[in-house]
């Protein structure tokens, strides 16, 4: 179920700005200034690994996409316009989120729902 949540949100990256860690030999200081770097990519090897535990915790992921994007571009940027626009995803994704508590097996799925 997560898989497909986030082939749903992958889908909104029409320009796969997001698909692919960003490439630190084209973007050298990407690191200076993103501490914790995080793509699709890594998000599926996190699923297929089982590294999700909570719900909250692939959402996190996702805002932390939007959120590097938005600290290291500037406003005028495709790449900043585009990680606004996938923001604008984030209703399909929370409706999914809410979706895929009924199948997730959590001790604390109380608690994710409550977070959405």
């Amino acid at each position: 179920m997560l898989l497909s949540t986030l082939k749903q949100l992958q889908g909104k990256d029409h320009r796969s700005f997001f698909h692919k860690p960003v490439d630190v030999k084209e973007v050298p200081d990407y690191l200076d200034i993103v501490s914790c770097p995080m793509d699709f990519s890594t998000m599926k090897k996190k699923i297929q690994s089982q590294q999700y535990f909570h719900l909250r915790d692939f959402q996190k992921d996702f805002d932390l996409i939007i959120d590097n994007c938005t600290l290291y571009n500037a406003k005028t940027t495709v790449y900043y316009q585009a990680a606004l626009k996938l923001k604008q995803a984030v209703s399909l994704f929370s409706h999914s989120i809410l979706y895929l508590s009924l199948f997730f097996k959590s001790d604390s799925i109380e608690d994710d729902l409550h977070q959405y």
